[in-house]
């Protein structure tokens, strides 16, 4: 049922999440998705206005990160880990679309207000 030691430094998140979300590549190597975006609020998206967004979890992201997330042959649901290092906040989200400019992430405002006090 649990193999201590098989999740290695992931173990503690062995009970919480299917193996196959903590699963490493062939060779033991990291499938690790670490990219930086600039974020804005879904406010802030061009074209149609999209209210529905702002009351969910997810993210609009560019496409290359669809292009690299499947290389890494990354399993479903994605759920990502955002990172604001200079207010030292962390939250997640899901991912809606991948539509974004390149180089630009668009956020629900709670999740924006979440990652970053000064917002």
């Amino acid at each position: 049922m649990f193999n201590p030691g098989y999740y290695g430094e992931d173990e503690m998140l062995a009970g919480m999440y299917p193996p196959s979300m903590l699963r490493r590549a062939a060779g033991g190597a990291r499938r690790r998705f670490d990219e930086y975006y600039r974020c804005y609020p879904v406010a802030m998206l061009p074209g149609p206005e999209r209210e529905n967004v702002n009351h969910g979890g997810k993210v609009i992201m560019p496409p290359s990160a669809l292009d690299k997330l499947t290389r890494l042959h990354t399993t479903y649901p994605m759920l990502f880990e955002l990172i604001n290092g200079a207010a030292e906040k962390m939250t997640h989200a899901g991912v809606l679309e991948f539509i974004a400019e390149e180089g630009k992430i668009y956020l629900p405002f709670w999740v924006c207000a979440s990652a970053d006090p000064d917002s």
